[in-house]
């Protein structure tokens, strides 16, 4: 005799959709933007990241995103052979977006371009604001993830200027050390946001 789940039946034994997020990259510099977005995208794309992201990246020039990044002398090798690639944010992906990010300063027009969309979307330096992130985090108990890093953006945002990063001021683009600590945030980030 055969049996016949009904598909119904199944939906107790189904997997809970992960929450989606998605981060718009708006910053001042195209080159740091793009290499930031693909060194953020490599540290999000591990499985202990329960959280479904999206990466775009707002470029002043769209050709810029084909730049190779094997050709830029000034990034450490273990940076330049990042394979993942980024999208050039659609309009619609900036309306939708979780988060707004920049990694030396963010792009004010981006910003403007959001907020006269009607969004009141957290927009941080990432540099700046993951220490703060990592102690907001590691304080919260439960697994609303993308609830808990709103909150905490939101909270840094109003307490700091998110517009400019004193972290990368420090360093010079063609300083292995400026890549380095970028690649670094990134990783924190993925490990706060992965924490239950």
């Amino acid at each position: 005799m055969a049996y016949v789940v009904h598909p119904l039946a199944m939906i107790g034994g189904m997997r809970k959709p992960k929450e989606a997020l998605h981060i718009l990259v708006a910053d001042t510099d195209d080159v740091v933007g793009l290499v930031g977005s693909r060194l953020l995208l490599a540290a999000l794309d591990n499985k202990n990241v329960d959280v479904a992201v999206k990466v775009q990246v707002a470029v002043q020039s769209p050709s810029a995103v084909n730049l190779p990044l094997p050709s830029l002398p000034q990034l450490p090798n273990l940076v330049a052979l990042i394979s993942q690639q980024v999208k050039v944010a659609s309009p619609r992906f900036s309306r939708r977006a979780s988060l707004v990010l920049g990694f030396s300063g963010v792009n004010e027009q981006v910003v403007s371009n959001v907020r006269s969309a009607g969004s009141t979307v957290p927009v941080i330096n990432l540099c700046s604001f993951v220490p703060a992130l990592e102690t907001d985090l590691g304080q919260i108990k439960g697994n609303k993830t993308i609830k808990n890093l709103h909150d905490s953006a939101h909270r840094f945002a109003a307490n700091n200027n998110v517009l400019d990063c004193d972290v990368c001021e420090r360093h010079r683009e063609d300083d292995e050390s400026y890549w380095l600590n970028i690649a670094d945030i990134c990783a924190r980030f993925a490990v706060a946001i992965s924490k239950k």
